[in-house]
């Protein structure tokens, strides 16, 4: 069954520029487009620190080169394994972030996935159980039909992202409100 046309001529979404990255989205049935958001800044963060105890260590392989002798333990190779671990632990934890989303809007409603064991504490909000959503600060609070609230940071965004997410979710919610899906 071929899919309603909602949009005019005039609002109709414009093909996207060539070599973004992005393909236009047009061809895609709806119910299969989602947004996903990562972590980016947290994960450009951790990637940047990670690579920053990387030099810190080649600094001290290097300058430590002539003043390591057999005889006497030398201080600098476990200041280089002090550097080096939690170098490589900032290279896993944002390589993560920048790949792995923390929330995904899809047709069916906002996935919500933590950081770590995101296989068993994700969380689904359907677009039929969220009443509002508002943002105060660096959070966005969806409001739910039981009276509860869940609450997404969204400080590990990029400013960018938190927009177009907070922009997403409450479009969908008013658009869901005025047409009264999801009501008896």
């Amino acid at each position: 069954m071929p899919e309603p046309e909602l949009h005019s001529s005039a609002s109709a979404p414009r093909p996207v520029k060539a070599g973004l990255g992005v393909e236009d989205i047009r061809h895609i049935p709806a119910r299969e487009r989602e947004l996903r958001f990562t972590r980016n800044r947290a994960g450009s963060v951790l990637l940047a620190a990670g690579f920053l105890l990387i030099a810190i260590a080649a600094f001290l392989q290097l300058t430590g080169y002539d003043t390591i002798t057999p005889y006497l333990p030398a201080p600098l190779w476990a200041m280089q394994a002090a550097a080096l671990v939690p170098a490589v632990l900032c290279l896993i934890a944002g390589s993560r972030c920048l790949k792995h989303a923390a929330v995904i809007v899809t047709p069916v409603g906002v996935e919500i996935l933590p950081f770590l064991r995101a296989r068993r504490a994700m969380q689904w909000c359907f677009w039929q159980q969220i009443r509002s959503a508002d943002r105060k600060g660096g959070r966005l609070n969806l409001r739910l039909t039981d009276g509860s609230t869940v609450a997404v940071s969204l400080r590990p965004m990029t400013a960018a992202s938190r927009e177009m997410l907070v922009h997403a979710v409450r479009q969908r919610v008013n658009t869901l409100q005025c047409s009264g899906y999801g009501k008896a």
